[in-house]
């Protein structure tokens, strides 16, 4: 429980910058699409290589430094843009907090993988990301309460203040490393039974990259006068999927639910785009937060399958990782399509990236539930 609350504040800081940061960038620093595409997309890039390198650390060390020391970078960073930084610094900023949120949500997860059973591996992602998802449901809506005109320093703050509470949830955590007389690999390449699964991610992913950097400046375009109220119903819909069919890729199997994931996901996309109102902006957001809701767990389950006890924590960190470059990629790559074609343009990019997602999945087997004898060995 204390994980979750933990997940759900942090998630709630990276919500309310899913909705202050690109505002702060173009209204305050005047930056056009390429720019706020960067100022969102930069943590990213550290993100993606410390999702990797933490998992490791994770493994050898243990998951509770990975909390404590992702959440301190974190308050840090949160702390820096209540200074008012240009663009450049921000980017620098927006570096620095994707190595600290990439280490905390690694550490998170990872907790939950080792307190879940074998066979409700699944269901337990679904349940923690539901937390994930509930705080980015919540974050835009008080972000966008707190920012008023233009309280950008006071959103900043704020963020910093739940940082505080989430580490006050964790902080007496016990740790939760299986003992094993085998020894964590000792190499830095993630394991090669999660690259497959992670491409998936990648590619499931790269869409809400976009939509996170350019889905408020879209609805304002559009004349929606409080865009967090989108970012809630993209959240809403995905804490009510994650909550309703949590037990759908245990029962299912991976692969199957993947394939509805990313049909959905395309669908959702293409009606952003081609339906550019206030409506087909709602009904497209609805369909695409379906397909959202499952894509993570799913890609999960599958590299836990194909990966060992042992390297658990690296393989929450290299699919984390593929996260990570999927958000960058879409932010920095939408926002070129963005400049050229307009956000409908990138929103429709975004849908043919989703539904090639079905072409990684032909080779793959049907999915089972797999238990290795690493895991069965577990109490």
């Amino acid at each position: 429980m204390r994980v979750w609350l933990a997940t759900l504040g942090s998630f709630a800081t990276f919500g309310m910058l899913i909705l202050a940061l690109p505002l702060y960038a173009k209204d305050e620093l005047g930056a056009g699409s390429v720019g706020v595409g960067l100022a969102m997309g930069a943590g990213s890039v550290t993100s993606m290589i410390f999702s990797s390198l933490a998992g490791r650390l994770g493994d050898r060390r243990g998951r509770r430094p990975l909390l404590l020391a992702g959440a301190s970078v974190m308050l840090i960073s949160y702390l820096a843009l209540a200074l008012r930084p240009s663009l450049g610094a921000v980017v620098g900023i927006r570096l620095l907090a994707g190595a600290g949120e990439a280490t905390f949500v690694v550490g998170a997860y990872t907790v939950v993988a080792d307190l879940a059973p074998p066979a409700r591996r699944g269901e337990a992602m679904s349940l923690v990301t539901l937390a994930s998802y509930l705080g980015l449901t919540v974050g835009p809506v008080v972000g966008d309460l707190v920012l008023g005109g233009h309280r950008f320093a006071l959103v900043w703050l704020v963020t910093a203040a739940l940082v505080v509470l989430s580490t006050a949830a964790i902080a007496t955590l016990r740790e939760t490393r299986p003992d094993s007389e085998v020894v964590a690999h000792a190499g830095w390449l993630p394991p090669r039974g999660a690259l497959l699964p992670g491409l998936l991610v990648l590619l499931g992913l790269l869409g809400f990259g976009g939509f996170g950097a350019f889905a408020a400046l879209y609805a304002r375009e559009l004349g929606i006068g409080r865009p967090g109220l989108v970012f809630a119903l993209f959240g809403g819909v995905i804490v009510l999927v994650r909550a309703i069919a949590r037990k759908l890729p245990d029962t299912f199997g991976a692969r199957r639910t993947l394939v509805g994931s990313f049909l959905l996901l395309a669908t959702g996309l293409a009606i952003v785009g081609a339906w550019q109102s206030i409506t087909g902006l709602l009904v497209g957001t609805t369909i695409f937060a379906a397909g959202q809701a499952l894509t993570y767990p799913s890609a999960m389950l599958l590299a836990m399958e194909a990966t060992s006890a042992e390297e658990r924590s690296a393989t929450v960190g290299t699919v984390g990782a593929f996260v990570d470059v999927a958000i960058g990629l879409g932010a920095i790559t939408l926002g070129g399509a963005a400049a050229i074609a307009g956000y409908g343009g990138a929103f429709l990019v975004a849908s043919a990236v989703a539904l090639s997602g079905l072409a990684v999945l032909v080779p793959l087997k049907k999915s089972t539930r797999v238990v290795l004898e690493a895991d069965a060995a577990e109490p």
